[in-house]
């Protein structure tokens, strides 16, 4: 016999934002407004970057792989598009992480958005790793931004090494979100803020909208 769990909100930090995720119009997959609440001014993409499997350390980034699989590097991009194989010569096998991102780019996003909130307290929420690990209530924890390392090392046996699923702080003046099973983080914030993520040589980024597909099938925009 299954058993089946129930999962509610009511009383957690989380109440606030999952009340505000919802698409405005009816239509095929998944868009931003799902992840990050469409009343923010502007969003912005994150690619995860691609590492080699063999272990060498080294990156592609998804504008490289997407110039080599001759599609366009497009806000919509799914890593289906892409070859898995790179352009070197050895055509090496590449791979982001799903559910992560990435420790550059986690690093090089903290220090921009600390330039915007300061030493506001900020909340870092586990939701559906937390349903998938066993917990009975999604996982909050509440510490300074710079702490994400810490926070992410403490709750590993927990609920694993992905996530934070969304962070926000005090002021509730940006949202990041990175759902268990993408590729890409998605944050929704000012247009100031936006400007400074999509300014940042360390992250690889694309502006979108809340109508923005963010699911693996969507489809390659049709050549003109």
């Amino acid at each position: 016999m299954t058993e089946t769990r129930a999962w509610s909100y009511d009383g957690t930090e989380l109440a606030w934002l999952q009340k505000r995720l919802a698409r405005s119009t009816a239509g095929p997959g998944h868009v931003v407004s799902d992840l990050v609440p469409s009343e923010y001014e502007a969003f912005v993409r994150i690619f995860h970057r691609f590492e080699a499997t063999d272990r060498s350390g080294r990156n592609l980034t998804w504008q490289e792989l997407a110039e080599d699989s001759g599609v366009p590097f497009h806000p919509e991009m799914s890593h289906w598009w892409l070859r898995r194989e790179g352009p070197d010569p050895e055509r090496t096998l590449w791979q982001a992480e799903d559910g992560a991102l990435d420790h550059t780019s986690r690093r090089a996003l903290v220090r921009v958005l600390a330039g915007v909130s300061g030493d506001q307290a900020v909340h870092f929420a586990y939701d559906l790793a937390a349903l998938l690990w066993g917990e009975e209530t999604p996982l909050v924890h509440r510490a300074p931004l710079t702490d994400l390392e810490a926070v992410r090392e403490t709750v590993v046996d927990t609920v694993g090494e992905s996530g934070p699923e969304f962070w926000w702080p005090q002021d509730r003046s940006w949202v990041v979100t990175t759902s268990y099973d993408l590729l890409s983080t998605y944050v929704g914030c000012s247009a100031e803020t936006a400007e400074l993520i999509l300014s940042d040589g360390d992250l690889e980024t694309l502006p979108v909208t809340p109508q923005a597909r963010v699911d693996r099938e969507s489809e390659p925009p049709r050549r003109p």
